[in-house]
Parts: structure tokens; sequence; C-alpha cells
């Protein structure tokens, strides 16, 4: 995966399961990647996404994951998908197969 502030913004991958991108933490807070890449899931515009806000808190969210270490992740559920964010600056998104 290519490392850049703004991630690479690419569909699904050829499992139709997945998108994931790499970003760098301090240029892309980890609000901003998981809307660009939920908009990318759900082929909309990032405004059209429910507010994440119903999930988890965007601001603590922003504060924690660029702190995690290289091997550690957080992951919840939001508008009926998998989030992964990573401490190697990986966000993933994910079907949950239904």
């Amino acid at each position: 995966m290519e490392n850049t502030g703004s991630g690479t913004d690419t569909g699904w991958d050829d499992t139709g399961q997945a998108i994931a991108k790499q970003f760098d933490w301090s240029e892309t807070a980890p609000s901003t990647a998981i809307v660009r890449l939920l908009s990318i899931a759900k082929n909309c515009d990032p405004t059209a996404i429910e507010p994440l806000v119903e999930s988890v808190d965007p601001d603590a969210l922003d504060r924690l994951v660029p702190s995690l270490d290289e091997g550690s992740k957080l992951q919840f559920t939001h508008c009926s998908l998998s989030v992964r964010l990573c401490g190697d600056g990986t966000a993933a998104i994910e079907s949950d197969g239904c």
C-alpha cells in the first residue's frame, strides 16, 4: 500500500470484502480517513455518511489512534461495516458478510 497523507482512493479488494489504505496520522486525522473509506465503501459523497459520532467519539479517535503502537489496533462498527484503525497508519473497512 502506498503511504500518503490522504491515502489512495480505490475500491474494494478483489474479494469485495475489504478496503484498506495506508495513512500518515500526522497528516490525516483518523476520523477523516474513515469517512473517506466509508464513502468509497458506500459509493456516496462523504457528506452522506452517517455521522461518526453515532458510533464513536471522533475527537477521541483522533487523539488515540496516532498514539497507538505499530502492532495495536482499534476496531468498531459503523454503517453496518467493520472499521479498523491501526497504529502503523492502516485504515480498513470490511464487510460483515451479511
